[in-house]
């Protein structure tokens, strides 16, 4: 059976002789009111989930900010002097914003506080509306739709609050999806002891709750392990079991720092400003773990399990670790990072290592060799596979240094890098299907300040890895796309990824945008797409005179690549 599997590929992969491109690129729908749409997840049935960043015409509240402030004063000159040296006109006063509804109705005030409040929005700034202008997606063959995770309705302006953060972050095969997000923020008043004046603040009852939605649309909050003054619980990725039920992993508080304790002991007791506020003006303070929440077919949650770090902190130790799981397989297989000492000298480590997860252990996948090394975990697919990334931080800022991708085959212990476009490309891995087939995105230029990325993708044992955009149509206005990065590869090695493509500018209020000409002005976007296999050879879009990263025709390996579907015999795991 084997070989006749192994003919009909070969077959297959010789008979690709039209001269086109490898892949089809496929636009799916953006979403309507944002500027930029991204996937995060889909499984093997085309259920697609995502989010949306720069969202319009979210609204703003004023009627708490005092407009005889200095701060708002000296920004509001600063954002004019800008305007002047643009040779643009200022088209709103703050009386008009404070009297008018300008900030909802004109573009320029709109943009102007959406950035006054932004460079407010800091851990120790609670006396500001907290603006988030990023939303969840989920995908139909038409559209894509907001996915309110944890948002409520406004009291003060029509719509959501839009105050939260929300993530889906993994499908599994049946549509089950895994989410965390914030609580919304609440304006309240307060009186300091001693003083006249009432004061506004926003405050939240958690900063982050996983949740997993079932195909049903019934919902199931997964509580985190200590959830004193709110707690913290992310899910990160979501399995369907052969046997039924569900693994859901991420991260989870499992106790309050000694050091937080005393802090809000000592330092929060409701006289100067409200009791949460205080506390969470004290940043993270949990003990953070790798956590696993187990669901039987009814979504009801039957076991939770801290998955641990990767070493054993002294017992007198009162600092703050931070462990996370980022993606499980079929059999329970779950990887992610952790803290880790070195196996030289026994040394804490100053980054994170990537680690896998499985019967109560945790085990870090490879030995340091610098003291600056990280390393990160990110996806592992059913056969055992994990991959990940690995490389240096700089010790003084903290800045990645190095990166580069690696697999590691826990069946066989053994650990590769994964080639990138060249030496000292930075990159990013996201997913790896169960043929070995991993994809990710990285830098394309050698030089310059702001490296441009592309996507890739990698078959595990071959010698380089491939630019996607090397087996699209070439670039032009019939094909005005390019892909940035590859998100996630399916069982039948469909491609689902973000691409930029120019398009309308639009301005924060959603209104197309002209220049003083009044001709429409134009920019690039990313979306979403699906590239899907399809026969034939590459298209080379080449100058002579270019040096770098020339098309070829593909290789029997890439040409495999569109077989596979024929002898694939096992599916994705989520």
């Amino acid at each position: 059976m084997k070989f006749k599997l192994l003919a009909a590929s070969v077959a297959v992969a010789l008979s690709q002789q039209a001269a086109a491109a490898t892949y089809q690129l496929t636009e799916l729908p953006r979403h309507d009111n944002s500027k930029y749409s991204y996937i995060t997840d889909a499984n093997e049935a085309g259920d697609i989930i995502g989010h949306a960043s720069n969202l319009f015409g979210v609204k703003i509240d004023v009627s708490y900010i005092d407009f005889e402030d200095n701060d708002i004063k000296n920004e509001y000159e600063s954002f004019k002097d800008r305007l002047e040296n643009i040779d643009e006109e200022i088209t709103f006063t703050l009386a008009d914003i404070e009297n008018n509804n300008a900030a909802n109705t004109d573009a320029q005030a709109h943009a102007f506080m959406l950035s006054f409040l932004g460079a407010r929005k800091t851990v120790s700034s609670f006396q500001y509306q907290r603006v988030i202008t990023s939303i969840s997606l989920s995908f139909t063959n038409n559209s894509a739709e907001e996915f309110v995770v944890f948002d409520q309705q406004s009291p003060d302006y029509e719509g959501l609050t839009r105050s939260v953060q929300n993530f889906l972050t993994s499908v599994s095969e049946d549509g089950a999806i895994a989410a965390w997000g914030s609580a919304p923020f609440e304006k309240v008043t307060f009186t300091p002891e001693g003083e006249d004046e009432e004061q506004t603040y926003f405050v939240r009852d958690w900063s982050q709750r996983g949740v997993v939605i079932a195909p049903s649309g019934e919902r199931v909050e997964l509580l985190p392990e200590t959830n004193e003054y709110g707690g913290i619980a992310k899910a990160t990725d979501i399995t369907q079991l052969p046997n039924g039920g569900y693994i859901v992993v991420g991260q989870s508080s499992t106790a309050l720092s000694q050091n937080a304790q005393e802090s809000i002991d000592e330092n929060c007791d409701g006289v100067d400003e409200p009791i949460a506020v205080c506390i969470q003006r004290l940043g993270n303070i949990y003990q953070l773990r790798a956590y696993q929440w187990t669901l039987d077919n009814n979504f009801v949650v039957t076991d939770t399990v801290d998955l641990g770090l990767a070493f054993t902190p002294d017992e007198d130790d009162d600092s703050t670790y931070s462990s996370i799981a980022m993606a499980v397989n079929n059999n329970g297989l779950a990887v992610g990072y952790s803290p880790a000492r070195r196996q030289s000298d026994d040394a804490l480590l100053r980054y994170e290592q990537a680690v896998i997860y499985q019967d109560g252990e945790s085990k870090r996948i490879k030995e340091v060799e610098y003291y600056s090394e990280y390393s990160q975990a990110i996806d592992v697919n059913d056969n055992g596979v994990v991959v990940g990334i690995v490389g240096r931080k700089n010790l003084r800022t903290g800045t990645p240094l190095d990166t580069v991708g690696f697999y590691y085959d826990t069946q066989t212990d053994t650990y590769n890098t994964i080639p990138s476009y060249f030496e000292g490309a930075e990159v990013k891995i996201t997913d790896i299907n169960n043929n070995g087939f991993v994809i990710g995105q990285a830098e394309v230029e050698k030089s310059g300040s702001n490296r441009r990325r592309e996507a890739f993708v990698y078959e595990i044992g071959t010698e380089a890895s491939i630019n996607l955009n090397t087996l699209l149509p070439c670039r032009s206005d019939d094909f005005p796309y390019t892909v940035a990065e590859a998100v996630k590869i399916t069982d039948d090695n469909k491609i689902y990824a973000i691409a930029t493509k120019t398009v309308e500018r639009r301005n924060s209020l959603g209104e197309v945008e002209t220049n003083s000409n009044g001709e429409i002005e134009y920019e690039s976007v990313s979306l979403p797409v699906l590239l899907t296999p399809i026969s034939g050879e590459v298209e080379d879009c080449t100058a002579p005179e270019a040096e770098t990263y020339e098309r070829s025709s593909a290789s029997w390996s890439w040409l495999s690549l569109l077989a596979l579907p024929l002898v694939m015999l096992r599916r994705r795991r989520k």
